[in-house]
């Protein structure tokens, strides 16, 4: 890491919108930067995420840069380690929410002696999910299937795959969202017939 060649007027270039002053910063840092980042995420792929996330917005935002930059590039790491760590919470809470859900419906079903499937037909019910799976780009198709059909975690998923397990939440999220959109309130007791196959 050559630290040293990021001097005052490097800072005063980027700041003039000199494209190759960005690249010695650039160059210099983001190694630094994704190891010290891995160790707030523990995930490699994530920590480069994050830290082409900061220099992207050094470069859109230059023009204040100040000298020396050292500190500012580790306080906007991990500010985006955090960042990113509240967003995959929530993304976490949401697959939660939606499991929460199906709990909730199964347990009133059962105190009320009431079968989803008296209402709709079997084959009909099992077509509709079908082609909505199908439908699916193939990395989400096959992420949801086996958290669908299996009921295995997303962990596991990601374990399985060998892909992070942020891409299994967000993966998993976008086939519950079309399936929501495309079916409605019956994703409820759709999900309810398939988890009990």
């Amino acid at each position: 890491m050559e630290f040293s060649q990021v001097n005052q007027q490097i800072i005063l270039d980027i700041n003039k919108g000199k494209e190759s002053a960005f690249s010695i910063l650039y160059d210099s840092y983001f190694t630094y930067l994704c190891v010290y980042a891995t160790t707030y995420l523990f995930d490699p792929d994530e920590a480069k995420e994050v830290v082409n996330d900061v220099f992207v917005h050094i470069w859109y935002r230059r023009g204040g840069l100040t000298y020396p930059i050292h500190s500012y590039l580790l306080c906007s790491v991990k500010n985006g380690c955090l960042n990113y760590i509240r967003s995959l919470r929530t993304r976490e809470r949401i697959i939660d929410e939606y499991r929460e859900e199906l709990l909730r419906m199964q347990e009133e079903f059962c105190i009320e002696d009431y079968s989803p499937l008296q209402e709709l037909e079997v084959n009909e019910l099992k077509q509709q999910v079908e082609n909505i799976v199908k439908s699916l780009p193939e990395k989400c198709r096959i992420i949801f299937e086996k958290y669908l059909y299996s009921g295995i975690s997303p962990q596991e998923i990601a374990d399985e795959l060998g892909i992070s397990v942020n891409t299994v939440r967000v993966q998993i999220k976008n086939a519950m969202d079309k399936m929501k959109m495309q079916l409605g309130s019956a994703i409820v007791i759709l999900l309810l017939f398939l988890l009990k196959k």
